[in-house]
């Protein structure tokens, strides 16, 4: 019974909230805990409902100001306020959010506060519906000037509509100190969006200079952070002050579901999910993509079924990205920036949950201090200490590399007068052996195995050099320094030019040729294409079984002249065939075999040059086939060409 008895007192004193007393000296007082609600849930209730709802004790105590979150319910609120003897007259009632649409405040004519029906009340209207030239007070939040009969409680009633989240607060302030308030939070606000703004304009700067796609996503997201608070602070009503007040439902909504786009962009880039996390970037990507679409609802009833699903997406993706930032760490553990970046989506993530329990109702929506704004503005400046040991390190690796383009070109240009002056010190012993060889043999007609003997010399003097030309030529390649000395030919000429003695001297019995259309026309220069052709070959001879036969064969599809070279070798697995034509590298099948790798790097050095490409197919024990691949588009343009030409020459006789 003593139980029920103090629920019932309870009761009675949450039913009949206490007047708001404003004693002798005070300066400032929250309406918190002294007010009461009715919930007009059909959008259709008017004053004069009220008012007889009221006398029938259908308002509800509401205690302290707790948010609503999304609805489309219009909120009636009533204040009973007593000015004890002594106190203040005049005072500024001060309202927020400042995003809130429409401020509806009801109040008294007489100077006395009495009144009877809705005839006696005077309505002040404010909300960012209402232009900011037409308010009782132009000030960033929504504030009205009253004047306070002594010794009489005055009963205030307050209508409160809104797209956007339904979060008030209500506090009374003299003059004196609701301009030390304004002066002193004017303060605070400039140098938060002072430090954004220079975050911002730094960063864009260093972003179009380093053509880094990070640091300009960093910049957007920025951006939408500095219009955010700027119009959910009342700023933007201040410097825009005729501006209708779906524009601000633009810049509060809008931006907010954008400003979760720009963060998913956002730790897309710093995260480089395509690099790292592969699977994962499509679901960022489709999240920044969802809240853009979703910022379209900003001016509808949509908007309060839109705004909780980005939230909430919002901070699942958060805490994802905690996750894999944590495994970034574990895997570098000398980059020092990830722990920056964690930093900020741990703040970002808090100030988050925090923003979302003031509007739906966990805590006060009276806070001094805009849990979401705090946490933005510690989360924007520890970003941005992330990005500059980001620059730090960007800048590292750039002279790292510069250094390393530098010991290359040293390096390549030293190999280069090594190799031309090899070039010029082989070349003249080897034409004198060649020279002595061809003399000698002209006194050993009659001999045969001098001659065989004296044929063998000048074969390996032939074999030197081409390896000498097979050096120059890639040397020459690496510098960008190939000069095609392009003319018509046919496939047949191409193959009589590669197979003559001095590229595969005695292994003419094992080749055995399969063309369709010989007389097919290609343009390129015919002694490098020899060269690559005649590596393949002889790749093939060196690499099959002793006796075994080598297949070429050329076939012309799509404008495309295929010549494959089949042999009957021991084959590679896939991903050494990926690498075939990489300088130095030789599969683990040609153990055992002379080489060096360079031939099949210069191949394909010389098929690029003409526009075509090298193609492996091969398998472990199965042998190989190199398709080399050239296009004869070039040819039949000048077959046409010479067509009409022919053609025309006739007309021009006559």
């Amino acid at each position: 019974m003593a139980l029920l008895g103090v629920l019932v007192v309870r009761s009675a004193l949450a039913a009949a909230p206490v007047p708001l007393p404003l004693t002798p000296g005070a300066v400032s007082h929250s309406l918190s805990g002294h007010f009461s609600r009715l919930i007009d849930t059909d959008r259709s209730l008017s004053f004069a409902d009220i008012l007889r709802a009221d006398a029938e004790g259908r308002f509800q105590a509401g205690g302290a100001f707790f948010g609503a979150g999304q609805t489309r319910n219009i909120h009636w609120l009533r204040f009973d306020i007593r000015r004890e003897a002594g106190a203040e007259a005049d005072w500024f009632l001060e309202l927020g959010e400042a995003y809130v649409d429409h401020f509806d405040l009801y109040a008294p004519r007489a100077e006395d506060g009495t009144a009877m029906g809705p005839e006696d009340y005077r309505v002040i209207r404010m909300g960012d519906f209402v232009p900011f030239s037409e308010r009782p007070m132009q000030t960033r939040l929504h504030s009205a000037p009253l004047r306070l009969p002594e010794g009489r409680t005055l009963t205030l009633y307050l209508r409160v509509d809104s797209i956007s989240a339904m979060s008030v607060s209500a506090r009374l302030r003299t003059p004196a100190a609701f301009a030390a308030r304004q002066t002193s939070e004017l303060v605070v606000h400039g140098v938060f969006f002072g430090v954004i703004a220079i975050l911002a304009l730094g960063y864009a700067a260093l972003g179009i200079l380093l053509r880094d796609s990070a640091l300009l996503a960093y910049v957007g997201y920025l951006v939408t952070i500095i219009v955010y608070f700027f119009s959910a602070n009342g700023f933007s009503a201040v410097f825009l002050p005729d501006t209708p007040g779906w524009v601000f439902n633009i810049l509060v909504g809008s931006v907010g579901l954008l400003g979760t786009a720009a963060a998913m962009l956002l730790w897309n880039r710093l995260l480089d999910l395509r690099q790292n996390f592969p699977r994962l970037r499509p679901v960022y990507l489709a999240v920044a993509v969802l809240s853009a679409l979703l910022s379209t609802t900003a001016n509808s009833d949509w908007f309060r079924y839109a705004n909780p699903v980005n939230s909430l997406l919002s901070a699942v993706m958060t805490v994802v990205s905690v996750v894999l930032i944590v495994v970034m760490i574990r895997r570098t553990r000398g980059n020092a920036s990830l722990r920056f970046y964690l930093a900020t989506t741990l703040m970002s993530f808090i100030g988050m949950v925090l923003s979302q329990m003031k509007i739906r109702g966990a805590l006060p929506s009276d806070l001094l201090i805009d849990p979401y704004q705090l946490f933005a503005a510690i989360g924007t400046l520890v970003m941005g200490a992330g990005l500059a040991l980001r620059i730090r390190d960007l800048q590292m690796e750039r002279v790292r590399a510069d250094q390393s383009a530098l010991f290359a070109t040293k390096r390549a240009e030293e190999q280069r007068i090594f190799v031309a002056m090899l070039s010029h010190e082989f070349r003249t012993p080897l034409a004198s052996i060649d020279g002595a060889a061809q003399m000698i043999a002209l006194d050993v007609a009659d001999r045969p195995l001098a001659e065989k003997r004296l044929e063998r010399i000048r074969g390996t003097v032939r074999k030197l050099t081409d390896l000498v030309d097979v050096f120059l030529s890639s040397q020459a390649l690496d510098h960008g320094a190939l000069a095609l000395q392009a003319e018509r030919m046919t496939v047949g000429g191409l193959l009589a030019l590669t197979l003559e003695d001095r590229l595969v001297a005695g292994a003419d019995s094992r080749i055995t040729l399969c063309l369709d259309r010989p007389e097919q026309a290609l343009i390129g220069d015919p002694q490098f294409l020899s060269l690559a052709l005649g590596n393949v070959v002889q790749n093939a001879l060196r690499y099959s079984p002793a006796g075994s036969p080598v297949t070429v064969s050329a076939a012309v599809a799509d404008g495309v002249l295929s010549i494959a070279v089949a042999d009957q070798g021991r084959g590679m697995s896939a991903e050494e065939a990926a690498r075939i034509g990489s300088i130095y590298f030789r599969a683990t099948s040609s153990k055992g075999t002379k080489g060096s790798g360079v031939g099949l790097y210069l191949t394909r050095k010389i098929l690029d040059a003409h526009g075509g490409d090298l193609r492996i197919d091969s398998q472990p024990g199965q042998g190989s086939v190199f398709t080399l691949r050239l296009p004869i588009g070039p040819v039949e343009a000048l077959e046409r060409a010479e067509a009409a030409q022919a053609a025309a020459q006739p007309l021009a006789a006559q």
